[in-house]
């Protein structure tokens, strides 16, 4: 299951119910903004299923619930939200 398409991986991240992860990996460019198929990569999960690649980045980017703060302070939540909020809002 090499690199499952988009939209796929927005829905299954959607239930998780968390929009600042949606608009993370909305903006994800692997380069400054690394997302869901960069950390299967690094987890070497590219043939996982579409759930089991979601949960290592959702367990990468949360603490105790929450974004953890390194991520957190590095993201202009604002800019991510003006650029992406729409199509959050499609998958939320």
């Amino acid at each position: 299951m090499s690199n499952p398409p988009d939209g796929a991986l927005l829905t299954e991240l959607a239930t998780y119910q968390n929009r600042k992860l949606l608009l993370w990996q909305l903006a994800a460019d692997g380069r400054t903004i690394c997302g869901i198929q960069f950390v299967a990569c690094e987890r070497d999960l590219q043939d996982a299923s579409i759930d089991e690649q979601v949960q290592a980045f959702v367990d990468d980017m949360l603490s105790d619930g929450e974004v953890r703060p390194e991520y957190d302070a590095m993201a202009d939540w604002e800019a991510l939200e003006a650029n992406h909020g729409d199509t959050a809002d499609q998958y939320l």
